[in-house]
């Protein structure tokens, strides 16, 4: 049972996910340390002032028969609780826990001797309160809280201080990290351009300072992967053009030998074998031409060499000289409307293409027919076309035929089923592109290789 397959991974995606996730947790450590620096600076600034109002307070304590008396009118003692942002309590117990000034609620303070003060936080009335507390040495406690406001507003000040920089600092990071990080990769698409932009038949090694050093292994192990491939693709070619050339000469001696065995008296189911014998040497005397064919289309040496500047109008003129004769035996009506167009590209490749479009044609249009060439210019690029009279290709079927050996169902014709993969093989080998339409009076077919790669362009007249 097999796995599903993984999905692919993006180093530049996985790179900067480890970023923003570093950065986002220093960000919080960041934030929670400046929240306790910022919450003990707020209390280090406000608490020496509440401890002011206790300290008042206790110095206007009287012992009155023996038991502690607060000797300040109300008026001061409002004045002296007096917070424009904070409420603001006191309470003053004596030596007994009796509350003899303030409020009574305000929850006692524990483990305090004579002369120390503490500072802690309290629940008071659904409220967080900051507390002073404070022990005479008669034993009497003197408390006083106040709301956090002002703290809470510090706090939220120095957080704001200290985190939006760091924020800012973070995101400018990320920003960086993601032009850093794509001008890291740059190398690398680099190289995926240059793969994309290679015909298959291209199997030149990738030049090893066009990849980081981080990938170099991973470039030399394709590069061997390419070398092999180029040795293997060779090895086959070497075997398939040898196999054909090979056969050459023994089916022309054979096909020589029928047709003189033809030419004399024979009995009539003799020389009905002799004639079905010499259709099949002549069709794979033709199928091995067009192996040969199809053998060096897919050559890879001596490529570049070969490309020189060719004019369509000369590659069909030529062809006329070749398939009129063919054309007027077959009784097909074969015609040319041609212009001058020039491409960059293997003149013999280019040849191999026309005869193989026309043969194709010739073969699939009935006697009394018409087959059309034609060359010049379309949508600004030079082009080739063969168009005929013959039964037509479906809609279904437009894009198999231009594979190796297939036929459309029902053909009568005694074709191979490579003229078309020549074609396509051709075509791709000088950038062009192969469609099959239909004719403008809508019966037959019409092929048309549109060039792209132009080296000059120019009309008759």
């Amino acid at each position: 049972m097999t796995s599903a397959p993984r999905a692919r991974q993006s180093i530049r995606r996985r790179l900067v996910l480890f970023l923003v996730t570093m950065l986002l947790l220093l960000v919080g450590a960041a934030a929670v340390i400046t929240y306790f620096v910022a919450v003990r600076a707020a209390n280090d600034a406000y608490d020496r002032s509440l401890l002011d109002p206790a300290l008042d307070l206790q110095q206007n304590l009287r012992m009155v028969d023996g038991a502690p008396h607060l000797d300040l009118p109300p008026k001061a003692q409002e004045a002296l609780m007096y917070d424009q942002a904070d409420e603001v309590v006191f309470q003053i117990r004596a030596p007994d826990g009796t509350v003899i000034a303030g409020v009574s609620d305000l929850p006692a303070a524990a483990e305090l001797t004579h002369g120390q003060h503490r500072f802690y936080d309290v629940d008071y009335r659904e409220q967080n309160l900051r507390v002073a507390a404070l022990l005479n040495a008669q034993n009497v406690l003197v408390q006083v809280g106040e709301t956090r406001h002002k703290r809470n507003r510090l706090v939220g000040e120095i957080l704001v201080a200290e985190l939006v920089p760091t924020l800012l600092v973070a995101f400018v990071s990320i920003a960086l990290a993601w032009a850093g990080i794509a001008h890291g990769l740059a190398p690398l698409a680099r190289v995926r351009t240059e793969l994309l932009g290679r015909s298959p038949h291209d199997l030149r090694p990738i030049p090893n300072d066009a990849a980081p050093v981080e990938i170099a292994p991973v470039v030399d192990a394709f590069n061997r992967l390419l070398s092999r491939l180029s040795e293997a693709n060779a090895l086959q070619q070497r075997f398939l053009a040898n196999a054909a050339h090979q056969l050459r000469t023994p089916l022309a001696g054979l096909q020589m030998h029928l047709e003189l065995q033809l030419r004399r008296e024979q009995a009539p189911e003799v020389r009905a074998e002799l004639e079905r014998l010499h259709k099949a040497t002549l069709r794979t005397g033709h199928m091995t031409k067009q192996l040969l064919a199809l053998a060096k289309a897919e050559s890879t040496s001596d490529a570049e060499a070969a490309v020189q500047p060719v004019d369509l109008y000369q590659c069909a003129e030529a062809a006329a000289q070749h398939w009129v004769p063919v054309a007027i035996a077959r009784r097909i009506d074969l015609g040319f409307a041609l212009e001058h167009a020039t491409v960059q590209g293997d003149p013999s490749l280019l040849t191999e293409l026309l005869d193989n479009l026309i043969d194709n044609a010739l073969r699939y249009t009935p006697e009394g027919g018409a087959v059309t060439v034609q060359c010049g210019m379309r949508q600004s690029m030079p082009f080739v076309a063969v168009e005929d009279t013959g039964p037509g290709i479906p809609a279904s079927e437009r894009e198999r035929v231009f594979e190796r050996f297939h036929r459309v169902a029902g053909t009568t014709s005694e074709g191979t089923g490579l003229g078309l993969a020549i074609v396509r093989e051709i075509a791709d080998r000088h950038g062009a592109r192969v469609g099959i339409e239909s004719p403008r009076n809508g019966q037959g077919t019409c092929v048309v290789v549109l060039f792209g790669a132009i080296a000059e362009a120019k009309h008759a007249g």
